[in-house]
């Protein structure tokens, strides 16, 4: 028995046309599920330009300044020392969310002084080439 050609079609011709499944949920354009597993860790202040240290959902750290966009589509709008506040996309809830930084400051591998060579000694670490000029 040879099947009707018009069934072969209907069945055939969505998957040809790259119409999605109808019995798959829709793709979430929004991603504002994963908005609460994100955490903002710093920023990075370089001439008065702050960029935020994010980490994602899947443990990824991304950076990002105020006008750039997060990979699931965000709107960075502010980044200060203690919040990076985002806008979703058009139509998505919320459509706005704000990340409270989390972790402690912790400058003293930063500063370059004596105390960075310290830390690095209390810590059971060799110094290496690079710091050879901070003492």
């Amino acid at each position: 028995m040879v099947p009707d050609t018009r069934r072969v079609w209907l069945l055939v011709l969505p998957l040809l046309l790259g119409m999605r499944d109808p019995f798959q949920p829709l793709p979430d354009r929004c991603q504002t599920a994963t908005l609460a597993q994100w955490r903002y860790q710093g920023f990075i202040d370089v001439n008065g330009h702050r960029r935020g240290v994010l980490r994602n959902a899947e443990g990824r750290w991304i950076r990002a300044a105020a006008g750039e966009r997060l990979p699931p589509g965000w709107q960075v709008v502010s980044v200060t020392e203690q919040t990076l506040h985002i806008t979703t996309a058009a139509g998505c809830e919320p459509a706005q969310w704000q990340w409270q930084r989390q972790g402690a400051k912790d400058e003293k591998m930063d500063n370059g002084s004596r105390a960075a060579s310290q830390h690095a000694a209390s810590m059971g670490k060799k110094p290496g080439p690079s710091d050879a000029g901070r003492r």
